[in-house]
């Protein structure tokens, strides 16, 4: 390494790097912890979803990093929905990009988003998978994010390991995955084929953000706060008894259900916000980039950098224009229209009621 700090804090620069306009401007910024050792090779370009990617280089150690920002700037409970809809988690498709492993299943949207990132936009005339099938063999290849982004950064990273790394059921020493603040992208199947594959791979959640318990641990929105004085709105936790009876029942239909991966991963725990007692507030600080850049002792990002948000209007709800075998299979819970309309009946009462908790 070309500086002190760790490879997490500096993957977790990038990831948070990803939401801003001026990448390389910010890259250059020797006070971060990506030290100006880091420049753009790739991108950054703004998929059709409006997830956001670039691909940075060490001067240093000559490793390539993929960070990946999700469409999300702003948070609350708000963006939670907007991350159930666009990853589509009641649907599943199969992801067969490990060798020897039956089974694995990941959400829909999940698999749609990592399509569009790989082959929707290019830059320079290369496409993503264009530009990574570039990368010398023996390069080390890391791919990050947070929030969505960290949810498609371990299935892209599973990707790349099938593409890059070794053509049998073995250990891919030369791709590495840092995830922060991710929800669940798949089921056990595609879990454990995950672990046993990826072993440099690093999920990092701090205990106090809601993200992370999407989408195996859901009930615990519940009572996330609540020991620390500020209860879950009855308002929100109508919504979330909607979403997770939607999800069960896609779950138990497809007898697939969520699991995170890197078991109990790098778990980090939040102070409060300091002065306030509103469930969002708290809930929107413990997701913050700052937040984790902060618990992992790094320097956060200045906030004179300007968010991009070029694309943010799309919506995960129109089919794609990229078809791919394999991906959608058309069959679907039952009842789930009615699971569906009550959840979106309930959401739509959360944002009629969001003054009641705010």
């Amino acid at each position: 390494m070309g500086n002190s700090w760790s490879d997490a804090q500096i993957m977790m620069t990038l990831s948070g790097i990803a939401y801003y306009s001026d990448v390389n401007g910010q890259l250059k910024n020797p006070t971060y912890a990506t030290g100006n050792d880091w420049s753009v090779v790739w991108g950054p370009v703004t998929d059709w979803y409006g997830n956001r990617a670039y691909v940075a280089r060490s001067a240093s150690t000559g490793k390539y990093a993929v960070a990946i920002r999700g469409t999300e700037t702003e948070f609350g409970w708000d963006a939670v929905v907007n991350m159930y809809e666009d990853l589509n988690v009641l649907w599943q498709s199969p992801w067969d990009y490990f060798f020897a492993s039956p089974g694995p299943m990941i959400s829909r949207g999940a698999y749609t988003q990592v399509c569009y990132l790989l082959y929707d936009d290019t830059f320079g005339g290369l496409t993503l998978s264009d530009f990574l099938a570039g990368i010398p063999a023996e390069a080390p290849v890391a791919v990050t994010g947070h929030s969505l982004g960290g949810n498609l950064a371990t299935v892209l990273g599973s990707f790349v390991s099938f593409v890059r790394g070794p053509q049998e059921n073995a250990q891919d020493l030369v791709t590495e995955v840092y995830s922060f603040a991710a929800p669940s992208p798949g089921n056990q199947a595609f879990t454990d084929a995950y672990n046993a594959r990826l072993t440099k791979s690093f999920r990092y959640w701090n205990a106090r953000d809601i993200v992370p318990c999407a989408w195996d641990r859901v009930p615990d929105l519940y009572t996330i706060y609540d020991s620390v004085g500020i209860p879950t709105p009855y308002g929100l936790q109508t919504a979330i008894y909607a979403m997770y009876r939607a999800l069960v029942t896609s779950e138990a239909w497809y007898n697939s259900y969520y699991k995170q991966t890197n078991g109990d991963g790098n778990k980090l725990s939040s102070e409060l916000l300091p002065l306030t007692t509103d469930w969002t507030s708290e809930a929107i600080y413990q997701h913050g980039v700052n937040t984790y850049l902060g618990l992992l002792n790094a320097p956060p990002i200045q906030s004179s950098a300007t968010l991009a948000l070029d694309g943010l209007q799309a919506t995960g709800s129109t089919i794609p224009r990229i078809p791919i075998a394999g991906a959608f299979d058309e069959k679907a819970p039952p009842n789930l229209a009615a699971q569906i309309s009550s959840f979106n009946m309930k959401s739509s009462r959360v944002a009629r009621v969001r003054g009641e908790f705010r």
